[in-house]
């Protein structure tokens, strides 16, 4: 699951970087939504399974 998470991650980042256009200065708000989502969806799935690994860990040394 964490796979999937850097996964939405790095496609947000990309999105992101490719929602501003350099000639003109201006950003495609659409795209920008759909990043800053997939990067905020990426870094709750990530977290999620590292707390959920850490507690897994902390129970098999118990």
């Amino acid at each position: 699951m964490a796979k999937g998470g850097l996964f939405l991650l790095s496609i947000g980042c990309l999105l992101l970087l490719f929602s501003a256009n350099a000639k003109t200065g201006k950003y495609d708000i659409l795209n920008m939504t759909t990043a800053l989502f997939l990067i905020i969806v990426g870094t709750i799935i990530v977290f999620k399974e590292k707390k959920e690994k850490k507690k897994k860990n902390k129970k098999e040394k118990d």
